[in-house]
């Protein structure tokens, strides 16, 4: 009963915080809109240990897992934007870890916890970081796209002027993919030194998506940094990242829970 309290006021919150964001007055934090979020990531976070940690052990499904992702972005914008314009991300990520707490609330676990080293727990706490370090950079690409489109044909509305200039933007999105590729790397390291086979049948799709996911960022930070690689091409290859990462984590773990 009060899992289900705590996830119901943080989707309440979460939605009341993406609808006072959208009211803001252009490039400024909400104060309405940090404070939903903030309580409502706090009921999050609350409404997760109920369900994560069981008598069994870690009990981390495929709902827990989506919840927790968006718990993990909503922390992540939470703290950039008190240094960073990226509070009108909310706009988009509030809903969504709504979406993911009903989901969570509504699905049937269809495994059982689990015990995990402490070498484990820093493997699946630095991958969910990393995961979503990468979700709001997802957004921020999706956003330059809309931004670019505008300005381009002059198109202006209160959206896309509500937007920090297309330069911070760009200069943010690869802050954020710096601290995504930090996260992920160590993911990748604890993962080949605490489990204990990562090709095996079950493990080998999401190991080789996420190499394949890590060499992507790499290169595009490589290519920014020395060749000044930026514009479509940085939204290109963030996306194409991201789109491996995201079956690596949830494409893998949504046919092990309910097709095979």
């Amino acid at each position: 009963m009060i899992a289900l309290i705590t996830g119901i006021g943080a989707l309440l919150l979460y939605l009341a915080s993406a609808w006072s964001q959208n009211k803001a007055s252009a490039n400024h934090l909400s104060r309405h809109g940090y404070l939903f979020s903030l309580l409502g990531w706090g009921l999050h976070g609350a409404n997760l240990y109920l369900h994560l940690f069981t008598q069994a052990g870690l009990l981390l499904d495929l709902g827990a897992a989506l919840s927790l992702t968006a718990w993990a972005v909503i922390g992540v914008i939470l703290i950039s934007s008190l240094r960073n314009p990226v509070a009108n991300l909310l706009i988009f990520a509030a809903p969504i870890a709504a979406l993911a707490i009903a989901v969570d609330t509504v699905s049937v676990p269809s495994i059982i916890g689990r015990q995990y080293s402490h070498g484990i727990l820093v493997h699946i706490i630095a991958s969910i970081l990393g995961y979503a370090l990468f979700a709001v950079a997802a957004c921020q690409a999706v956003l330059l796209i809309y931004q670019n489109r505008h300005l381009k044909h002059h198109q202006a509305s209160r959206f896309i002027t509500s937007l920090p200039p297309l330069q911070t933007m760009e200069s943010l999105l690869f802050e954020v993919l710096a601290a995504g590729q930090i996260f992920l790397t160590l993911a990748l390291v604890t993962g080949f030194v605490y489990v204990d086979d990562l090709f095996a049948q079950q493990l080998a799709h999401k190991t080789i998506l996420s190499l394949v996911a890590w060499v992507i960022f790499s290169i595009l930070l490589w290519g920014h940094y020395r060749l000044g690689w930026r514009g479509r091409t940085a939204i290109r290859w963030t996306l194409w990242g991201f789109a491996n990462l995201a079956l690596a984590f949830f494409g893998t773990k949504l046919v092990m829970e309910f097709v095979l």
